[in-house]
């Protein structure tokens, strides 16, 4: 369970709902806001501070984002820590993390930066690619992750890596009040449908598909906590695109799952699957450093 977690803020709708996330999903957590200032950019302006005043309007931009995360987590009933540091933001948010032994990052997908998805925000792309530890990105602006009733429904996607079934153990070990199912998309070498079951591809389909229905069974029995049932759903198709697709159907809160999969080893890149599921979709991803997985 995450001890202390660093939620890098600019301004943006999505750093501050990354905030609100983060109060009302570790509640005990020691929380850091952290701004950093670039000073090689210009900066766009402030896109959620509200406060236009003119005597607020003299004080640094740093100064405002923090004062807003620390009345945002007052509203919580939280204090909040707030750091204020000079440099290229990526770099500055990955030294923070070796410097104050933060455990769990929390981020919005995109910054001030007007680019948006299918692309994460550079900032949000480097620090994702390169931290040390289990990183959660948030899409959403807040007026939207607040409509939300965390933790809702939990989707954890799992292909049998050690790095999968480590995600679905944080997502019971945190969210045990959450609505969670285990997920596997059967991934085949050609597009699922009936034209291909009648040239004679069932077969293949059938054998996926049984080691598919393994892989949820085994994972389902890896739970050490017997009294708490979790759903399981099987789908066909490109594992990201499928992921995504369930969640937007079936009106899930987030999503929990390995930074690597099966396909890949533990190193400092995200999975393809990951990667790709990380800008897509539309609410918050956690990726959850696996059993082994080091920086």
């Amino acid at each position: 369970m995450p001890a202390n977690v660093l939620v890098p803020v600019d301004g943006s709708s999505q750093s501050f709902a990354g905030l609100v996330y983060t109060l009302v999903s570790f509640p005990n957590a020691t929380v850091t806001a952290l701004y950093a200032r670039d000073p090689e950019l210009v900066g766009y302006p402030d896109l959620d501070l509200e406060s236009r005043d003119s005597d607020d309007g003299l004080r640094p931009p740093g100064e405002r984002v923090l004062e807003r995360a620390r009345e945002i987590a007052s509203g919580y009933q939280h204090e909040v820590e707030t750091a204020l540091e000079v440099g290229r933001p990526h770099r500055v948010i990955l030294a923070y993390l070796d410097e104050h032994d933060i455990d769990h990052v929390v981020m919005g997908s995109h910054g001030e930066s007007p680019v948006v998805r299918p692309f994460l925000g550079h900032v949000t792309e480097a620090v994702v690619r390169r931290a040390s530890v289990s990183t959660t990105i948030i899409p959403e602006p807040q007026s939207e992750l607040l409509q939300r009733t965390l933790p809702g429904r939990i989707l954890v996607p799992v292909d049998g890596s050690e790095q999968s079934l480590a995600a679905l153990e944080y997502a019971i070990d945190r969210f045990p009040e959450g609505r969670i199912t285990v997920f596997h998309a059967v991934a085949l070498p050609f597009e699922y449908d009936r034209d291909a079951i009648e040239a004679g591809l069932g077969t293949i389909i059938d054998g996926l598909t049984r080691r598919g229905e393994r892989i949820l069974d085994s994972a389902v029995q890896a739970i050490a906590d017997e009294d708490l049932i979790v759903e399981t759903e099987l789908a066909h198709g490109k594992p990201a695109r499928s992921i995504v697709d369930y969640t937007v159907e079936n009106d899930f809160d987030q999503i929990i799952m390995g930074r690597h999969g099966r396909s890949l080893p533990a190193r400092m890149v995200l999975g393809s699957v990951a990667e790709t599921v990380s800008r897509r979709s539309e609410i918050p991803v956690t990726l959850v450093v696996g059993h082994g997985e080091t920086s």
